[in-house]
């Protein structure tokens, strides 16, 4: 579950990136889910291929699982990322606090249940507006 864990505060158990790649490897709560041909699939954070990512080097740097746990958070580069177009990206200041209040774990566990099919439990992500397994609609939570 860590690996839903962004540097950053996001929670990529509900990324489309990450559910291609949870589907490729048979994680069975990513077989629900249809995914594009053309995305990418990602492997988190402590995935080779995020090594150059601004919030992995930074927290790298600083010896911190997230930035939840930086000395210096909020600094300026966390307060930049949510304030950009992307509405999950909005919602990192918010999460990363929580994350301090409760942390990682509680909050994986949270962020599971509500990144889930309010009707049948089935996984969904970012943006989706009816669930995949079930068509009950998802009310816009971001």
């Amino acid at each position: 579950m860590k690996r839903y864990l962004a540097y950053c505060g996001l929670y990529c158990g509900a990324c489309w990136s990450m559910i291609c790649r949870d589907k490729q490897e048979g994680v069975e709560s990513a077989v629900e889910l249809h995914t594009d041909a053309d995305e990418q699939p990602c492997g988190g954070c402590r995935d080779i291929g995020q090594s150059q990512c601004e919030f992995v080097v930074c927290n790298q740097a600083h010896g911190t699982e997230c930035c939840a746990f930086c000395l210096e958070f909020p600094c300026q580069r966390i307060r930049d990322f949510s304030l950009e177009e992307w509405e999950h990206h909005q919602v990192v200041l918010a999460n990363l606090q929580r994350i301090r209040e409760i942390g990682v774990e509680n909050w994986l566990n949270e962020q599971a249940e509500y990144w889930s099919c309010p009707a049948c439990g089935c996984r969904t992500k970012w943006y989706q507006e009816s669930c995949t397994r079930c068509g009950a609609t998802i009310s816009r939570r971001i």
